[in-house]
């Protein structure tokens, strides 16, 4: 993809400071003195919706557009409706399924039988049970384990979901022959909403000038850090070093993703979410956006026709939505 690689940057330094101010020195040092494995799953078991990208309520809104033509309409609901409609005792498995909000969106429609989530954390598959059982959703069922070591049966799913999940594997081409295919049907679905860009967020040259020029053009209370009174000023390229310390599965192999499904499954659908120039710009200021105002609003349509037109201009985008079909004849087959 062209990217440039960055061992450790300023940036690295200034996450660093706001997050021993968050969590504390001890919590980050346990961590570091963790497994690879342990620090993973500590990353996710203590992940919060602090100030990231999605937790504005106009980025849903347009990634429901972009993903199923309607603002108000999630792709939960477009993938039902449009692929499994009348159809009855399905069985779907949902990969890094964290607190469970996707699969208790599928949950809700009769045609699911069962609906199986698998997770590492144990913190994320408790709350995940904890909500199913206050909505009395009967079909789920949560698993605290490894994905590529549980013992799931093969040739049993209809759909198999990975929802900014599957960019934290490696290898994408070899899981998904010896993992996913297995285990799902004949003309079973593969559906994902993915991260599919640069490895190790890696991002592009250009991606970084375009994010900091918009940036830039922001007001100045928009730029307020979270829980903090300090301005940002400058996007930076995360550090390989600061990454594998933090969560080493993260974007592990991601630019694989799309070439190896196209080799492994027929497309049905897939569009482009963009991602590339708005979670770099909205990290860790999301939360000034939230406002429900006019100024905000026009901020954000600015910002949504600068990554359109970024898009346009290099055919790219970081973020894919997705809905794939498992063959008779595809590799893989059990």
């Amino acid at each position: 993809m062209g990217t440039n690689k960055t061992y450790l940057s300023t940036g690295d330094f200034i996450d660093l400071f706001y997050k021993l101010r968050q969590k504390g020195y001890l919590q980050l040092l346990s961590n570091l003195n963790s497994s690879k494995r342990s620090r993973t799953i500590a990353k996710w078991d203590t992940q919060t919706s602090s100030s990231d990208f999605w937790v504005i309520p106009e980025i849903r809104r347009r990634w429901n557009m972009l993903s199923t033509g309607n603002p108000d309409l999630e792709y939960e609901d477009y993938v039902v409706s449009n692929y499994l409609s009348g159809k009855k005792g399905l069985k779907m498995l949902s990969v890094g399924c964290g607190t469970g909000s996707r699969e208790r969106k599928f949950a809700k429609y009769p045609c699911f039988e069962l609906i199986e989530g698998i997770d590492l954390a144990p913190g994320q598959i408790s709350e995940a049970r904890t909500h199913a059982s206050e909505m009395n959703l009967n079909n789920i069922k949560y698993i605290n384990g490894d994905f590529l070591k549980a013992d799931l049966s093969f040739n049993n799913y209809d759909l198999i979901l990975f929802n900014s999940s599957l960019h934290h594997f490696n290898n994408i081409e070899g899981l998904l022959q010896s993992r996913v295919l297995p285990l799902l049907k004949n003309s079973g679905l593969l559906v994902i909403f993915e991260y599919a860009g640069p490895d190790r967020l890696q991002c592009t040259r250009l991606q970084l000038e375009y994010a900091n020029k918009l940036l830039q053009q922001l007001p100045l209370k928009y730029k307020i850090r979270f829980k903090s009174n300090s301005v940002k000023r400058k996007i930076y390229r995360p550090g390989l070093i600061r990454m594998f310390l933090i969560d080493p599965s993260e974007a592990a192999d991601s630019e694989s993703i799309i070439p190896s499904i196209h080799r492994n499954f027929r497309i049905l659908e897939e569009k482009k979410l963009g991602w590339d120039i708005s979670y770099l710009l909205f990290k860790d200021i999301a939360h000034n956006f939230l406002r429900d105002d006019e100024e905000t609003l026009q901020l954000l349509t600015h910002i949504f026709q600068m990554e359109d037109e970024y898009i346009k201009m290099t055919g790219r985008s970081d973020g894919i939505f997705g809905i794939y079909q498992k063959q008779a004849t595809t590799t893989g087959l059990s």
